[in-house]
């Protein structure tokens, strides 16, 4: 929705765009960018999956829906393959050419890291925020109670999905306790959960994004 909010309100991005020389894309694509002095704009399969406007079902952009939000498709970069070839660091930058053999999204990356390789595989991982994943192997599924499809990697012919849920708010929720004083060190939270047997059907639920 911000980019669609850029298109419509700033006319040199739109002016931009229709002579080819505008590019947009997640932060692999602005790290590859810049490693490479300018000379590769890509992304890889997680990663565009994960926009949100990366049509995992087809594999491609999903031009119905930029044609809604007004957002050109020629700004979007080719997408590669997980592992693939993305080309060398510029050797100014290192001292010496390096080559980027692979680009991966986080939670994928993290799924990989733990070897949840085979389907019905599980991961959570906590950190600002909270993400439960699944290894669907080569089978897309769409949820109909809030998770939501994403492509895991894709190396060669092998394509392996995943879906996911997310809460925005776990480490976030342990700042904001700590603002309020209701501990110092965050080492002592293990200690006040312990402290109680029943919380007497209390529940604590860290909500704190409201969408309009």
């Amino acid at each position: 929705m911000k980019l669609s909010w850029v298109f419509k309100n700033i006319p040199e991005a739109d002016e931009a765009a229709k002579k080819n020389n505008c590019c947009f894309g997640t932060v692999d694509t602005w790290l590859l960018y810049r490693l490479t002095k300018g000379s590769v704009f890509a992304t890889d399969y997680s990663n565009a999956s994960s926009t949100g406007v990366f049509e995992p079902f087809t594999k491609c952009w999903n031009p119905t829906l930029c044609n809604l939000l007004s957002i050109p498709m020629s700004i979007y970069p080719p997408v590669k393959d997980t592992s693939f070839n993305f080309g060398s660091a510029d050797s100014e930058i290192f001292g010496v050419p390096i080559p980027i053999m692979a680009l991966v999204a986080d939670q994928q990356s993290a799924m990989f890291g733990e070897c949840c390789f085979q389907p019905g595989d599980v991961k959570l991982t906590m950190g600002t925020g909270g993400f439960w994943n699944v290894n669907t192997g080569g089978n897309l599924c769409a949820s109909h109670r809030g998770l939501y499809p994403l492509i895991g990697w894709k190396i060669g012919e092998e394509v392996v999905y995943l879906t996911e849920g997310s809460m925005s708010n776990i480490g976030t929720t342990i700042k904001w306790a700590q603002d309020i004083n209701l501990f110092t060190n965050v080492d002592e939270t293990a200690k006040m959960a312990r402290s109680i047997v029943d919380s007497q059907g209390v529940c604590f639920v860290p909500g704190f994004q409201v969408k309009l």
